[in-house]
């Protein structure tokens, strides 16, 4: 599925769930970045050998494992893009876990310890033992709640028990949010950034 099929699929979810005129501003949004697009990203590392941060989540908040009926969540959650993507992951042999607030689907998280970040659309340098924590999500009625911290300390505790000494993570230069969680609550370090630039089917990647 080509980029513009694939966003006008995203746009009918999104407009669906909203309202068309609501959704008009991510619409618009999406369309202006089609032909250019620059980006810039914080990579950050965690060790998983050292001792993790003493947080407790609410005690209403779950997280298991992302088994393939969880599928129709991300379906229920995010945009259809995001759907197959998780598809695909599982099918790669990526984890996920899935987070449950109140027995609700609060929102998702993935790990991959592929070297080639095959499935990425940027490609950070892995080393042996590193594993990429990649999409994450949470619903917006349940943000707030601390359910991406954690599901990243869930991920650190499973990838450290399959052997991983290391997690890496992306996150988008104006993302304050997420770089918050992972800098502030998760005690992971700036070790690198990533410079994406995309003008129509061109693109340029720069790593630092």
């Amino acid at each position: 599925m080509n980029r513009l099929a694939e966003l006008s699929e995203d746009w009918k979810y999104i407009a669906k769930q909203n309202g068309f005129k609501v959704s008009m501003r991510s619409i618009i949004s999406d369309l202006t970045r089609l032909p250019y697009r620059h980006l810039k990203f914080v990579v950050l590392g965690r060790s998983l050998m050292d001792p993790f941060p003493e947080w407790r989540p609410r005690e209403k908040l779950s997280i298991r494992d992302f088994e393939e009926q969880d599928l129709d969540i991300v379906r229920q959650l995010d945009r259809p893009s995001e759907a197959r993507l998780s598809a695909k992951r599982l099918e790669a042999g990526h984890r996920g876990l899935v987070a449950f607030y109140d027995d609700h689907p609060a929102g998702y998280a993935w790990g991959s310890m592929d070297p080639l970040t095959r499935l990425e659309r940027i490609h950070p340098k892995l080393e042996s033992g590193d594993v990429l924590c990649t999409d994450s999500f949470t619903a917006p009625e349940f943000r707030g709640k601390g359910i991406q911290t954690a599901l990243s300390l869930a991920r650190f505790h499973l990838f450290r028990e399959l052997g991983c000494k290391r997690s890496i993570c992306c996150i988008e230069i104006n993302n304050a949010p997420s770089l918050s969680v992972w800098m502030r609550k998760l005690d992971s370090k700036s070790i690198g950034m990533i410079d994406f630039k995309r003008i129509g089917p061109w693109y340029r990647i720069r790593y630092s």
